[in-house]
């Protein structure tokens, strides 16, 4: 009976070891990828969508271009997204305010902006959305590039 209990014990530390060793809360910082700090918002209220983009292929509309999105909480009318493990390249993000928490971005029946909205560079629609071009930047694939984005509200 012993002998079972101590190869059950030696078992499971075998196992424990084997498993990757948990992430300390410094590390998330260390990681290497793309801070998007957003501001300008007018409540607090829903959650703050980011979507990080590699190229000018379906921007912005087609999601389904998108390298990454990310769900981020609103505190004292400031937002963050951390897009972690990116690799080199050109990128550009669009992010919008859910206010009411639906999980998509509310326009009118004509297409007019009923939450709050930003691109990368802070570029303005000027009756269309700007373009890849006007809302890229570079990421050298090392560190953390900050990118600070205000939110507009039409």
């Amino acid at each position: 009976m012993r002998i079972r209990i101590r190869l059950a014990a030696f078992a499971l530390l075998l196992a424990a070891a084997a498993l990757p060793a948990p992430a300390r809360a410094g590390d998330a910082a260390k990681a290497d990828g793309i801070k998007v700090e957003v501001t300008g918002f007018r409540n607090d209220k829903g959650q703050l969508g980011c979507s990080l983009w590699p190229g000018p292929e379906g921007f912005p509309r087609d999601d389904s271009h998108i390298l990454r999105h990310i769900w981020a909480k609103i505190a004292g009318k400031r937002g963050e997204c951390d897009f972690a493990g990116v690799p080199a390249g050109d990128y550009a993000v669009t992010l919008f305010h859910d206010e009411n928490g639906n999980g998509k971005f509310d326009s009118n029946f004509i297409g007019y902006p009923l939450e709050g909205y930003g691109f990368s560079n802070n570029a303005k629609a000027q009756f269309k959305a700007p373009s890849f071009d006007e809302t890229k930047f570079h990421f050298d694939g090392t560190g953390t590039k900050q990118i600070s984005v205000q939110v507009i509200y039409r």
